[in-house]
């Protein structure tokens, strides 16, 4: 008994050191990440908790959206949850890494339809591939993939303050173009959601009407069978 109960405290250590490091990998990621950070505003607002239950192997983790970032938790806080998200350790890595639209499809969302919609849109933004990306486009990465110039056009020297000003309207109008980039992403992934779910329903509506259809077809021959005899 004492060799198990050893046994306990020592995975619970272990779970509680992994959920440390997670909760301030991801609080980094989130808070260093001006899109997915900016995706996230309403659930930080109203302090969204989502249970993420995981299979294979089984667990269950509490997920609170704050102003200081993402809690994570083993145990469940005292306060209504929000929303359940479903998946497999397989499908939540892979979403995690690239966000393929296979293991995305995978990963079931319970909850209401408006806060469903928010984590779909977060989640295929807060991904390594995405966020490397947002990196790269970054005003302090342009800075050092744009030279600075020490002469002008002319082939005059340019002042400290002139080449500053020069740079800093350079890399002013990269990330403007980026930003449109971006915005343009967003909603074309955001359409393209919106799509997925109209087809579902027009998918779902088509075969209801198959089987009304159907029912009334047999309803009808066995009232013409019936006249008949």
């Amino acid at each position: 008994m004492e060799d198990r109960s050893e046994h306990l405290n020592f995975a619970s250590v272990v779970q509680t050191i992994a959920l440390v490091i997670l909760e301030s990998f991801l609080t980094f990621l989130l808070q260093s990440d001006r899109q997915s950070k900016k995706l996230a505003q309403h659930l930080i607002h109203q302090q969204a908790l989502v249970e993420l239950r995981t299979t294979f192997p089984s667990t269950v983790i509490f997920v609170t959206f704050t102003s200081r970032g993402v809690l994570l938790d083993a145990k469940r806080p005292e306060r209504p949850i929000d929303a359940v998200i479903t998946a497999s350790l397989k499908d939540l890595i892979h979403g995690f890494f690239t966000a393929p639209a296979s293991s995305m499809r995978r990963i079931q969302i319970d909850g209401p339809i408006e806060l469903i919609e928010e984590l779909r849109v977060l989640m295929s933004s807060f991904n390594l591939q995405e966020i490397i990306n947002h990196w790269v486009q970054s005003d302090w990465f342009k800075s050092l993939l744009v030279p600075t110039k020490t002469v002008d056009e002319n082939g005059e020297p340019i002042s400290n303050g002139r080449s500053s000003r020069h740079h800093r309207a350079l890399i002013k109008k990269l990330n403007d173009q980026q930003l449109l980039v971006d915005q343009m992403n967003l909603q074309a992934k955001e359409q393209m959601y919106v799509i997925e779910k109209l087809h579902k329903r027009m998918k779902l509506m088509m075969i209801i009407g198959m089987i009304i259809l159907a029912g009334l077809v047999i309803g009808l021959a066995g009232t013409l069978i019936h006249f008949m005899h």
